[in-house]
């Protein structure tokens, strides 16, 4: 299992994710990669894609599609026709792998990124998930979703109904100062740890004390929490438990489309 997050603000998305692979096999658990990021920039849109779940199933992996679905973005015109794309092409392909345990099939893809609306750069994240659950053990036919509007607290809205309603109730909300932060993977751990960080942060910025003030502060909002669930891991869990791992690789994305990273996901 992977650990990924997106860190979502009105200017800027900031996203992580760890990139240990285990391959599992009855009661033997093997770690088969360490250093492969789980992240694709998509530069049409000032977005990215990140997946967790079935990394690879034949001569076929995840990170690959992703990489051609990034190319294909130049063909639409609207980043949510990109990530219906998206979904159908995963759609075609999952259903074409036939495997003993259906969540061997279990997959989620963050599609975060900005669109158009009302003359302005609005972020939005598509959820691609065929997971039903956050246990991940047992999944549903693949879905599509937005996901900003829905994370939003009920004392904040409105009765919005429509999705230009919805859409201008996260500009407002984003505007207002908040942000929206979404984890997969072991969210049991990284809530925690995604508190402490930003605790941490509001505390250092209030001092006036950051190291980093601007953009790459923001990059180590997505991934510390990871950074610390890898640490906990390792030095707590037995070794065919651990899940999270390797590199952490992290992507930052402005709404003028500057893509940074410390980690080279900056590039295909």
């Amino acid at each position: 299992m992977t650990a990924i997050s997106a860190i979502i603000s009105k200017d800027w998305i900031s996203v992580a994710s760890d990139s240990l692979l285990t391959e599992i096999s009855g009661n033997s658990v093997k770690h088969i990669e360490f250093k492969k990021s789980k992240i694709v920039p998509i530069q049409k849109f000032k977005a990215s894609a990140a997946y967790w779940g079935l990394a690879k199933v034949g001569n076929w992996r995840t990170y690959d599609f992703l990489k051609i679905m990034a190319c294909d973005a130049e063909k639409f015109l609207s980043f949510e026709s990109f990530a219906n794309h998206v979904y159908n092409e995963l759609n075609t392909k999952l259903a074409s792998i036939n495997v003993n345990n259906p969540t061997d099939k279990g997959i989620g893809i963050h599609l975060a990124g900005f669109e158009e609306f009302e003359g302005e750069k609005l972020p939005e994240l598509f959820l691609i998930s065929n997971y039903s659950n956050t246990s991940y053990n047992e999944i549903k036919p693949l879905d599509i979703s937005r996901n900003l509007y829905g994370t939003i607290k009920d004392e904040f809205k409105n009765g919005e109904n429509t999705l230009d309603e919805k859409r201008r109730k996260v500009r407002e909300h984003l505007s207002n100062g908040h942000v929206f932060i979404f984890n997969n993977g072991d969210p049991q751990l990284f809530n925690p740890s995604a508190k402490a960080i930003t605790e941490i942060f509001i505390n250092a910025a209030n001092r006036n004390v950051l190291k980093d003030k601007h953009l790459n502060a923001y990059l180590k909002l997505a991934s510390n929490p990871i950074k610390i669930i890898k640490m906990a891991q390792q030095d707590l869990f037995k070794k065919e438990h651990i899940r999270i791992g390797g590199q952490i690789h992290d992507l930052l994305i402005t709404k003028e489309g500057l893509m940074i990273s410390n980690t080279g996901d900056n590039k295909i």
